[in-house]
Formats: structure tokens, sequence, C-alpha cells
């Protein structure tokens, strides 16, 4: 499911956008649900990396190229343009889309180290937006200039809105091993895909990552950089391996905190896996807190409403019911994050008592927090996918055994990209990288990238290093671990990463 977020579950197979949580904690409020030491390894410190400067504490901003970015004051302190970016890199002098873009200006432009580029993840996610919430530190904010970009397809670069909600699969019972089920499922899948690509013929083909990748290489031409630092979050972790695949000495320092393995399938478990895991610690923190309104019994709760909404779907007023898909949904949101828990809580408690309404407008929070078209069009182009139903409805059976509560986010995600109007282009691990040394976050108990994500990449990329957090949630950077957020800091202004395995 997220991206992201946030998305950024490939609807459980995906990822859904890492920084989701921040635009969760709004939607969550905004919904109105009133619902209630750092262990180092013994390896010496990696050397810092080379500055892109001679004077690299202080490299005031150059200037932009003749005919870059005009940018205007916007959004309460920030400062907007746009990049013209070709729509099909392979015809770079046909059609072009608008990639929008946001910079906070460095605080302290004296001291200015170069300019930072993030993603929040999704995909879906709007990095303008990630800029606005102001959530990075001062110490970054003081010496970087912060820039934030909706992706293509995203927000105000040309952003997606298919003719057919999203949430279409959602409202019935998306459930594997049922043939009826399946059957429905299927039809309203292929409803969805069809109308995207009626209204989008042009635009579907060429929205994956490697393409986002070079619009930000675009992006870094427009301002006048020789080379850029990175921060992504959960999907934005895909957009950074692609960018240190295609760049890789255009890159400065690069930061991947919640990391996407895209050496993965499509239809893969182990984000399903992962959820099942924290809806189970969930469980156990429900049980032990004396105010949680389901502590007798959290999953069995979470059971029985699932059955009750599976024999009748519990209407709720001005919207559509509360099905056995939205369910679903509605349980993954909160779980991104252990804040978000209690209202968890309280909507399965509602829920059983016969009020769908807070569970309702948590899956409405999840479709709303990034753009959930623009989801399904990436993630059904960045990964290898079955192309017969016959054999997506064999995975979802499968993985139904290992992840009975998530198991319907694979057979709508694996039925999507089946039959999506556009080819798909699957990304590629990083082989013989030679940009910096990168900084890679994990948490060993992240539901939306499981951290083994995390190991595999540091795997893959020798002198880069790895920095586990040991904990719930998903990504770590900002959420106020100070043992996280000092290593990311010192790495990002001064170019030194921490020692080799180092636990917070």
């Amino acid at each position: 499911m997220a991206q992201e977020h946030v998305r950024s579950a490939r609807r459980v197979t995906g990822r859904r956008s890492a920084r989701r949580l921040l635009v969760a904690a709004a939607a969550l409020t905004t919904a109105a649900l009133a619902l209630c030491g750092c262990a180092r390894g013994p390896e010496p410190g990696v050397p810092p990396i080379p500055l892109s400067s001679s004077a690299p504490v202080a490299a005031p901003a150059p200037p932009g190229p003749p005919g870059g970015p005009r940018f205007t004051p916007c959004r309460g302190g920030l400062e907007c343009a746009s990049v013209p970016v070709p729509v099909d890199y392979a015809n770079p002098a046909g059609p072009t889309l608008p990639v929008a873009i946001a910079r906070r200006p460095a605080t302290n432009p004296a001291a200015r180290v170069g300019v930072l580029l993030v993603n929040p993840g999704g995909p879906g996610g709007s990095g303008i937006e990630l800029v606005q919430a102001g959530v990075l530190p001062p110490e970054i904010t003081d010496r970087f200039d912060v820039i934030g970009f909706d992706p293509r397809g995203v927000g105000d670069s040309a952003g997606l809105q298919c003719p057919l909600g999203p949430d279409t699969p959602y409202r019935g019972d998306p459930d594997p091993g049922d043939p009826a089920d399946e059957a429905a499922t299927n039809d309203a899948v292929d409803r969805y895909d069809l109308a995207c690509g009626q209204r989008y013929p042009d635009l579907l083909p060429h929205l994956g990552t490697r393409n986002v990748a070079r619009d930000m290489d675009r992006i870094r031409e427009a301002l006048g950089e020789e080379r850029i630092d990175y921060l992504g979050f959960s999907y934005g972790t895909s957009i950074g391996q692609a960018y240190a695949q295609l760049y890789p000495t255009r890159l400065r320092s690069i930061v991947l905190d919640g990391v996407v393995d895209v050496s993965k399938p499509g239809l893969d478990s182990a984000q399903a896996e992962s959820f099942e895991n924290t809806l189970r610690q969930f469980d156990a923190a429900c049980r032990v807190d004396p105010v949680c309104p389901v502590r007798a019994d959290p999953i069995g709760t979470l059971d029985r409403v699932r059955a009750r909404v599976t024999a009748n779907p519990l209407p709720v007023a001005g919207t559509s019911p509360l099905s056995a898909g939205l369910l679903e949904i509605g349980v993954v949101y909160p779980l991104y994050s252990t804040s978000s828990w209690p209202q968890l809580a309280q909507a399965l408690a509602a829920a059983d008592a016969g009020d769908g309404a807070p569970m309702r407008a948590l899956a409405t929070a999840y479709f709303r927090s990034s753009n959930s078209d623009t989801y399904n069009a990436v993630t059904c182009l960045d990964n290898a996918w079955p192309t017969e139903d016959e054999q997506v409805f064999a995975a979802a059976r499968a993985t139904e055994a290992r992840a009975p509560h998530f198991s319907g986010n694979v057979l709508v995600s694996g039925l999507t990209c089946a039959d999506w109007p556009a080819p798909q282009q699957p990304l590629t691990p990083i082989e013989g990288y030679t940009g910096p040394p990168m900084l890679i976050l994990g948490t060993t108990n992240d539901p939306a990238t499981p951290y083994q994500n995390s190991v595999a990449l540091r795997d893959r990329l020798p002198g880069s290093v790895l920095l586990t957090y040991r904990g719930d949630g998903h990504t770590v950077y900002t959420n106020g671990v100070p043992c996280i957020d000092d290593a990311v800091n010192r790495y990002l202004l001064e170019g030194t990463l921490p020692p080799p395995d180092t636990t917070c």
C-alpha cells in the first residue's frame, strides 16, 4: 500500500507514502474522527563524502541558467515554479508537461551547502506538500535550499484523475478463494482500468519512475546545480535508486528511508505479511492498554466486523457503505504509524457496534492522502506483473494463508496491473554504482516496506551504510528519534556516515 505515503502499499504489494503519516495526521483530523539509546557497531566510521564545493560549508546558490525557472511567492513562505519536461524522453521535441516545484530557501544562505530534493513516497505523494509541511529540522533548512516537486501525474504536474474512483474495486468484497467475489472484483477492476486508459492514452505509458528520475535531473539542470542532495521516503527510495542508476555522479549525498526493493516482482506477498505482523503488534499493544476499547480481543473484533460487513455492508451517511474491501483499507491506513493505532481501535469498536462511519472515514482518508490513480499507474509500470487472471487468483489465495487480513489488496493490485492499459517497464537493481555512499534507513517493524528491503539494498552497495531503527512504524527520519535524526543530519551536512550496522 503504500507509498508510499502513505500508499506506499502496492495496495499491499506496493508501497504507500512514507511521510504519508504526515499527511495522514492531517487527514484524520480533518475527517473529524473524534477518536479518542543508540548501540553502534565497532567498525570505524566511513570517510566523509567529498563535497561539491571547495568551501563545503558555504556554497552560495549558483545563478540559474538563462531561461531557468521563474520563482514566485506561494504557499506561505515558499517559492514556486515549474520546469517543462518531455512527456516522452524518446521524443524530446514532442509534447511537454510542467513539473511543479517549490523551494524553501536556506535560512542561512552564507553557510548554504546546496539543494536538497525531497520526495515523501507514494507513488502519488506531493513533494511540494512535504516542503510546505515543514517537517525537516532547522539544521537542514538553515543550510539547504529544500526543493519539493510533484512527480509527473501528481498534483500540479498533470495530476491524474481517472473517471472511476480508485476505491471502485473495494466497494465489494475482494476475497481470494471465493469465485464469485473474485469475478466481481475482476469486473470492477476492468471497468476502472478501461476508463483510465481511455482518458489518458498518451500519458499513462510515460509515468514510470525512470522518467520521474529524468525529470529530477531536468530540475537540477534548471536550478544550475552541478550536484544535488536527495532525501526519499518509501516510494521516494525507488526514485532515488533510479536517479542513482542514471546519474550517479550528479549526487552529493543520498538518504533512502523505508526502502522499496525494486528487484521484487509486483505480485509479492511480503508487504501483506508485514502488515499482518503490524496488526499483531497492534493487537498486543491494545490488550495491555486500559483505555483501548477493543482490548478484550482486537483481532477477534476485526474478524467479527468483517463477517458482518461481508454479509451486509454498513450504511454510512453521505457516501458508499462500509464494505469488506473498504474495511481492509480502513485498517491498513492507521497501521502505518503507532500514533494512529488509537483511531483504529475506536473505529473497530464503532463498527462492532454498528457504526461504520469512522472506519469508512479512514478508508476515505487513505485514498485522499495521495493520488491513488497515479499510484496505480506507476506501480503497474514499475514492476513485472502476471498478465493472466488465474495467476493473480492463485497468488492472492496463497497470500490468504499467510496474511488473511490483507490478501484482498493483493487481489486488487494484481488484477489492476494484469490488464493495465500501458506496457510494463520494470525497474532493475543498481549495479556498478559509482556515486557517493548512500545512507539507508530501515525500521525493523515497518509495515509497508519490510526491513529486509533496506538490508538487501545495503548488501548491493558496498561502502553504503544501513542505519537501523529497532521499532514500529513506516519510516523514521524526523519522527523524533535523536539517534536517527542526528546521524542523517550529520551525513547531509558534513558527508560523514555513521559506523556500519548502527542500531538505534
